[in-house]
């Protein structure tokens, strides 16, 4: 839920429950006052009644109340001065009518008279429901103007902060831009904008020692490498050499050449992260596919692999061109290390879903961390553990979903194109 509905919200209920509230008090006060107006108006036409006797009661007249008279049996308690409302039929305009009435006992001759004076309300009524009405609409409309004008103004004040996120969102550390946040007149705007300014500096600043110290780390680990590999290349062509001392020096160029290949991987993967390939066009990933087979003809015969590719329609995806090389190069070539011999690779696109499926044997590693770095099957101590930490990287940064289905030795790629 949004801030802005979220206050409206509140703004809403607090208001609703306080109007509501406001209202009825602001009812039963009038209607409490008006009676107690009524009350007075009827003990005063009550004295005007007492001073005149029952028999000439009968045929007087009050300008402002009526008089109802009945004669009750003497043994009957005497009935205090009580007001209640009550309603009436007029049998001249045809109509029920409310009265307010006032109902006491007179004993007089030693009889007891039971005397009510009625008042009619209605006007009395007519100036409540006015009243009430005032309380409802009038406070209805200030809720409202007050309502509309406050979240105006936090709409306002919020159209920095929300200036903000998007530009967070869009902020990329590879390019070379500035976050120009909003100013504010809210003073915690301007502290948050002051906190990300300084965060995008310092942010920048780590990314450029990081970036610089790895690229310097991989040039200056290359001078070495190549030296220890050409001397070993020369010490193994000596010819004073034992067979054990050419098989450690085997081993040492070996390990050297792995040193190597580990170093370019971590290049590259430090380029992914840099997102040094940005440049992107329409790549046809079934050409890519085929090329990538023939590079890699010698590995598959070397296993009599068999080949199969099913395509409806050419998979064309925009992405860099180098990457998707790689992408599918790695997958093949790990498609091809993990297989048996006389084993198959089965390639098929169908539902922007391009699915690599191969023989091969069952995993000794659980399946979730086949994609991280330095992860591999012991079976096969050739592999680096980096490749398919390249391709879920690149799938990454390429908007591709990539998922890995396995059952025993049957083994399968799919990536999920967008569309």
């Amino acid at each position: 839920m949004k801030l802005l509905t979220k206050t409206g919200l509140n703004f809403i209920s607090a208001s609703v429950f306080f109007f509501l509230f406001g209202s009825l008090g602001g009812y039963y006060f009038i209607r409490h006052a008006v009676n107690k107006f009524l009350n007075s108006e009827l003990l005063e036409a009550r004295q005007l009644v007492d001073k005149i006797p029952l028999e000439d009661l009968q045929h007087s007249q009050l300008t402002y109340a009526d008089i109802q008279i009945t004669i009750t049996d003497k043994d009957s308690p005497i009935l205090k001065p009580t007001f209640n409302d009550t309603v009436m039929y007029n049998t001249s305009t045809h109509n029920y009518e409310f009265f307010r009435k006032l109902s006491y006992s007179k004993l007089e001759d030693e009889t007891l008279y039971k005397i009510s004076i009625l008042r009619p309300s209605t006007p009395s009524d007519l100036l409540v429901m006015k009243f009430t009405l005032m309380l409802t609409i009038f406070p209805i409309l200030f809720f409202l103007i007050l309502y509309m004008v406050n979240r105006q103004t936090t709409k306002s004040s919020l159209s920095v902060f929300y200036d903000t996120i998007k530009k967070l969102k869009t902020f990329d550390v590879n390019k070379d831009n500035r976050l120009d946040l909003m100013t504010s007149d809210v003073d915690e705007f301007e502290q948050l904008n002051e906190v990300f300014n300084t965060m995008e500096t310092k942010i920048k600043q780590d990314y450029e020692r990081l970036k610089e110290y790895t690229e310097n780390t991989s040039h200056e680990l290359q001078t070495p490498l190549a030296i220890i590999t050409s001397k070993l290349d020369e010490l193994i062509q000596a010819t004073n050499l034992t067979e054990e001392q050419i098989k450690l020096i085997a081993g040492l160029m070996e390990t050297t050449g792995r040193l190597s290949k580990i170093n370019q991987a971590l290049i590259f993967l430090a380029k992914l992260d840099n997102r040094i390939f940005s440049n992107e066009e329409n790549v046809d990933l079934l050409e890519v596919i085929r090329e990538q087979i023939d590079l890699l003809e010698p590995l598959i015969e070397d296993k009599n692999l068999a080949i199969n590719i099913e395509s409806n329609e050419a998979p064309v995806l925009k992405m860099n061109r180098s990457l998707a090389h790689t992408l599918i190069q790695n997958l093949l070539k790990n498609a091809i290390r993990h297989n048996i011999r006389n084993g198959f690779i089965n390639i098929s696109y169908s539902n922007h879903q391009l699915a690599i499926h191969n023989s091969g044997k069952a995993l000794d590693v659980h399946p979730d961390e086949l994609f991280h770095r330095f992860r591999k099957n012991s079976s096969h101590p050739q592999s680096l553990g980096i490749g398919l930490s390249v391709v879920k990287r690149i799938c990454d940064i390429s908007d591709i979903t990539i998922n890995y289905l396995h059952n025993g030795d049957d083994h399968r790629f799919i990536l999920a194109l967008k569309k």
